[in-house]
């Protein structure tokens, strides 16, 4: 399929990699020293800004942007946590290559909030290559391999929350479907990843982490 293949969200497979406390691996850890108000960080979440270069549907339209949801945590009202949203656009065709952004959502529970830290997003440039095959995944169209650079002007979470996944690697493997949703999957192992939509400008996907324990 020369179209193009998206698959940003370079979150290793749970799979195939080491695992925090969501079944994703661990985002690094906050510094318990330093919050997000004494870092003189600016944090406030906004993704108005955050388009891409398609005019696909926007597949964030089914985040919840809160993190009411994490409130108890093993039975806990205490524990800092956010529900992580992962969100990202390729665009571009299978000569040329592909490129696109990715973003990371943080939304805060009431501990978070007590904590001294804000609702805060990190993104990402990508680049993508397609690749002949898909994997572990057989009704998929194509694969990808997707590299991904955080970038620090558009990021407002502390370094701690993406401290380790500055760089990323990663290849998936992308079912388009008739009704112009598109499915994402980790190449190696076949496990889905997120879901999202696709045309002839581009793929988009959003993945739901539930909630993420970023605070060692």
């Amino acid at each position: 399929m020369t179209l193009l293949l998206s698959l940003f969200a370079c979150s290793p497979d749970p799979a195939e990699a080491g695992k925090g406390d969501t079944g994703r691996p661990d985002t690094g850890g906050l510094d318990s020293a330093e919050t997000a108000s004494e870092s003189g960080q600016d944090t406030a979440l906004d993704t108005s800004e955050d388009t891409g270069a398609t005019a696909l549907p926007d597949a964030r339209d089914k985040m919840v942007r809160s993190g009411e949801d994490c409130e108890e945590i093993a039975g806990h009202t205490d524990v800092p946590a956010a529900r992580l949203w992962y969100w990202g656009e390729l665009a571009g065709d299978a000569a040329s290559g592909f490129t696109g952004v990715e973003a990371w959502y943080f939304y805060g529970n009431s501990a978070w909030t007590a904590y001294g830290l804000e609702d805060c997003e990190v993104h990402f440039d990508l680049s993508a290559i397609e690749v002949v095959g898909a994997g572990g995944c057989d009704t998929c169209d194509f694969g990808v391999n997707v590299t991904a650079n955080v970038n620090l002007d558009r990021t407002t979470c502390l370094e701690g929350l993406y401290r380790g996944y500055q760089e990323m690697a990663e290849q998936y493997a992308i079912e388009l479907l008739g009704d112009g949703s598109a499915s994402w999957y980790f190449q190696g192992s076949g496990n889905p990843l997120g879901d999202g939509y696709w045309d002839a400008s581009g793929v988009n996907y959003l993945a739901d982490d539930g909630c993420s324990l970023p605070v060692d």
